[in-house]
């Protein structure tokens, strides 16, 4: 927890108070480096149990990315190059770099011998195969994911017009040990770990580059052209330690790096220069050691210093478990959906109207922006690595289902879930038909459900429906399905069947395993859970398993009283999708019912921004997570005459306004052509202070009202929806 906000700080500035170090222009000479980075083997074949063994796919996904087609005309982006280098430090953290960079190419850097990762040639013909290849929704994800396994990425041409560096350092957590819970796997992988982080966040931003027209290629630990560590010092992200090797100042040797060279011209940060006795104290003094400004505080220490990774980051444990979750469910008349019944799977195939589909099209509600589109590639790429075989024989030492918990999120945790709740899985959270209509049969007793915070201070500079919106669910997507990939991964090594549920490609409903598993409840948003720390600012991955493990209890933090006595998201929402009024019963479940369509074609149509998540920017549960919150979050979970106040006091602060500090981003669209150009409308809302309406025109959509696999585009009859929404009202 930090004590001073960050509320002015610059998102490119980052966590770690790097403006505070001395520097001094130039491009650094050669200097002598006593201990160089050597190519990082990946795989641990002595340790089977190692988590290490499960990231070599993973790396070689993103080592796929290293290059790729570059967009053939510009996109309108700043001629200051000082603009762009704070702009694409800025996407590095919103990524969750721990520290960016930004110098010219040094010559000395190129390497005479390049490294190469030999398993991509190995691999290169593996087949790429997705179980939503028909799924008219993913289509676009599995075709570039298809495209990025086609790549080997041995020959990757002439550097010599790459002018700037982009230097990208992912930190170390504290040491695990191996007798803590989750240490047998997870201990000595922390090289592997962070260059798997690293590369993320290069494959990503590399992507970016390529789409705003740009050459761009990613040098990472396992394949690169330039020296990684003359980058670091060329950058001022690194210094020559006494004994010769290279630190950083905050890290030391704790961190990976990747570096992404591009023809993209850049203005460099600077080179690091000899601390004087007062330059020091102003780098390592108390404002370090506090974390004056909004950085991080040096008392912090490194990730999970006073924290067993099992229990992750976040107090959980500090939350009351009930035997049932505080949702109103009749298992017995919850009916399960077929795949065809989603939203935005029946506005692809036509359900919406001509509009919507041609949104759905290559997927241009996130790509018609090219930040979200840099994450596409990323997402289809891991889609086969979802699947597979598990080992023949069950590995021995996994009887004790409390244990296997413990080992399996102190893993997720480890990788970068925020949360991890576990639970059984309920026949009702299955679809109950594919795509292509045959008929699926839970397979699985457990769910593992993986939470991923969408960030805070990016949805703090937005509107919630601008431009990053769509970019924001997918950044939380993707490292769901990177962490959830590598674990199930390492599961089916260990004998076990396990499956990942993405947002490309999934068996399994969120909703119900997040709430069963105990890291929410529903709230007045409707179809969302939302958790007591992070709010409903958070996406979800699961993965479905049978290794036996000991399922978490449901929690109650008193968020049903909350939100009868606050409707600020039903009042913001911008389509008057959330309702203002009490629960209905809808397929067995006692929730706030918010009109999917509405909210549907609002998401995939806007044209002032991407996608929308509106009532998550304004929900009071959206919080920074300093001190000063505290005191009022634990009253409103657990002091009850407290909540109407508070939600009225969230208004009174301003909380739900645009911090134009946080906007970082810049705002772009593309046409039809798929050219990239300004966007010529943006959201900008601020906190709305409309009255309750009287008569809020609200449409279900029960499974009888719901199209059957293999319908023709059938458009929702809204008369009839209507009908069934007040039909549920009345007889309440």
């Amino acid at each position: 927890m930090r004590i001073f906000s960050h509320r002015n700080r610059p998102v490119h500035l980052g966590p770690y108070p790097l403006e505070r170090l001395a520097r001094r222009p130039g491009v650094p000479e050669p200097e002598p480096i006593e201990r160089r980075r050597r190519t990082l083997a990946i795989e641990q074949p002595d340790n089977s149990a190692a988590l290490a063994n499960s990231m070599r796919t993973y790396i070689d996904i993103m080592d796929r990315m290293r290059r790729g087609p570059v967009a053939p005309k510009p996109g309108p982006i700043p001629e200051d190059r000082s603009a762009r280098s704070e702009h694409l430090k800025a996407a590095c953290y919103y990524l969750d770099a721990s520290m960016a960079g930004v110098c010219d190419v040094p010559r000395h850097a190129l390497l005479d011998k390049p490294v190469v990762n030999e398993s991509l040639a190995r691999s290169v013909s593996r087949k790429y195969a997705a179980g939503s290849a028909d799924n008219v929704m993913a289509e676009a994800s599995v075709r570039e994911g298809r495209d990025a396994w086609a790549r080997d990425q041995q020959s990757t041409g002439d550097l010599a017009a790459h002018c700037s560096s982009l230097v990208i350092l992912a930190e170390y957590t504290r040491k695990p040990e191996v007798d803590e819970p989750g240490g047998p796997w997870i201990a000595g992988t922390q090289a592997q770990r962070a260059a798997l982080r690293a590369a993320e966040v290069g494959a990503v931003v590399s992507n970016y580059l390529r789409f705003l027209g740009y050459d761009a290629t990613l040098h990472t630990g396992t394949a690169t052209e330039v020296d990684l560590d003359a980058l670091l010092l060329a950058s001022g992200l690194a210094e020559v330690g006494d004994a010769g090797e290279v630190v950083n100042p905050y890290l030391g040797s704790g961190f990976d790096v990747v570096a992404i060279t591009t023809t993209l011209e850049l203005a460099a940060d600077g080179v690091l220069a000899k601390r004087s006795a007062s330059e020091r104290w102003k780098a390592h003094g108390p404002g370090w050691w506090l974390g004056f400004g909004g950085a991080r505080a040096g008392f912090q220490g490194r990730l999970f210093k006073d924290r067993p990774f099992h229990m992750g980051m976040y107090p959980m444990e500090t939350v009351a478990r009930v035997d049932s979750p505080t949702t109103r469910i009749e298992a017995e008349k919850v009916q399960r959906n077929p795949k065809r019944a989603d939203m935005f799977l029946r506005a692809a195939i036509g359900d919406l109207g001509e509009k919507a589909k041609r949104e759905l099209e290559n997927f241009r509600m996130i790509t018609k922006s090219p930040f979200g589109h840099a994450m596409i590639p990323v997402l289809g790429g891991m889609v086969p690595l979802q699947y597979g075989a598990e080992a023949e024989d069950v590995a021995p030492g996994y009887d004790d289902p409390a244990k296997n918990s413990e080992m399996v999120k102190a893993a997720l945790h480890y990788m970068g879930a925020d949360m991890v709740g576990i639970c059984e899985v309920p026949d009702y959270a299955w679809y109950s038909h594919d795509i292509d209509g045959s008929e699926i049969e839970p397979y699985h007793k457990y769910g593992i459900a993986i939470l991923v915070d969408q960030g805070y201070e990016t949805m703090e500079g937005g509107s919630g429906d601008d431009w990053i919106s769509g970019a924001q669910s997918m950044r939380a997507y993707m490292r769901a399905q990177l962490v959830g990939g590598v674990v199930a991964d390492q599961l089916r090594r260990l004998g076990f069947s396990a499956r990942g549920h993405s947002v490309i490609d999934q068996d399994v409903l969120h909703i119900p395993i997040i709430l069963l598993a105990g890291l929410g409840e529903l709230a007045r948003i409707g179809e969302l859970v939302l958790n007591p720390f992070v709010g409903p600012r958070f996406k979800s991955g699961i993965i479905t398993t049978n290794m036996p493990l000991k399922p978490d209890k449901p929690i109650d933090f008193g968020l049903q009283d909350f939100c009868n006595k606050c409707n600020k998201c039903a009042r913001e929402c911008p389509t008057s999708a959330i309702p203002f009024g009490d629960k209905i019963m809808f397929n067995g479940y006692e929730i706030w019912k918010p009109d999917v369509e509405k909210c549907a074609r609002y998401r995939i149509t806007n044209s002032a921004g991407s996608m929308c998540g509106r009532c998550m920017k304004t929900c009071p549960f959206n919080l920074e997570g300093v001190a000063a919150e505290r005191p009022f979050l634990w009253s409103a979970m657990n002091l009850p005459f407290t909540r109407e106040w508070i939600a009225k006091l969230d208004d009174k602060v301003g909380n739900g306004r645009i911090n134009p500090v946080k906007k970082w981003w810049w705002d772009i669209d593309s046409d039809e052509a798929g050219n990239l150009i300004p966007a010529q409308r943006v959201n900008e809302r601020q906190l709305n202070f409309r009255e309750q309406p009287t008569d809020q025109k609200l449409a279900c959509y029960p499974p009888e009202l719901q199209p059957k696999s293999g319908d023709p585009p059938t458009s929702p009859d809204r008369k009839r929806g209507m009908d069934a929404y007040r039909e549920r009202v009345t007889r309440r």
